[in-house]
């Protein structure tokens, strides 16, 4: 099995008594605690693109839900998404984002390091399935890439570096699709990679202008 092929694959290829005690492990009660008393106030799942792994973080915040009840930590869940219907190993966004909306113990579920034009679908899909599931309670979360893919390998010829755009997102401005963003009723928007300070800057900009106008 290739590389790319464990990336792709249910549980990226491993078992999922390691993907249990991966987060058993970093989830423990004394890493809860001291991330309360260090003023930590959200624990985030991200770039989650397998429903196995969706169903494990659900069985083990859970399992921890007298802890997360006591020290009032929120949580929420990213997936990372290669369409409008598929996560990154090719389980439904539908079924992901439908165990998430089961569990008592994710506050905020969303999308991260996905290429912005999937987003405004993706955000319908969660709003969906969050009504029908009776979980609109729960925080929309969205921080997108820029639409550029890293190229792991040498550059060849004609390549002057390793960061290649998709073609549907030559001409996409980030601070205009947040705002598109924000009125399809997302909650907390942010930046994966390649999204920068100059980005997030001009968001604010636009924000309060946004603001003096109502």
């Amino acid at each position: 099995m290739s590389n790319t092929d464990i990336y792709r694959c249910k549980g990226y290829g491993f078992p999922a008594t390691e993907i249990v005690s991966y987060f058993n492990g970093r989830l423990s009660d004394e890493i809860l605690n001291h991330a309360t008393e260090s003023g930590v106030g959200v624990v985030a799942f991200e770039t989650i693109g397998d429903l196995m792994e969706v169903e494990i973080i659900c069985d083990v915040l859970c399992s921890k839900g007298d802890i997360l009840t006591k020290t009032g930590l929120s949580t929420w869940v990213t997936l990372t998404c290669v369409s409008e219907n598929s996560v990154d190993t090719g389980s439904s966004v539908t079924s992901c984002v439908e165990e998430l909306a089961k569990c008592p113990y994710v506050s905020g579920v969303g999308v991260n390091c996905t290429e912005p034009h999937l987003i405004s679908s993706l955000v319908k899909t969660i709003k969906l399935v969050l009504k029908e599931c009776n979980a609109e309670e729960k925080l929309i979360v969205v921080y997108p890439n820029s639409g550029e893919t890293y190229l792991s390998r040498d550059l060849i010829d004609g390549e002057v570096e390793h960061w290649r755009k998709s073609p549907e997102c030559t001409d996409w401005n980030f601070a205009d699709s947040a705002i598109e963003w924000i009125e399809q009723g997302v909650h907390i928007i942010g930046g994966c990679c390649r999204i920068n300070a100059t980005d997030i800057f001009e968001l604010k900009q636009k924000l309060a202008r946004t603001a003096k106008l109502l």
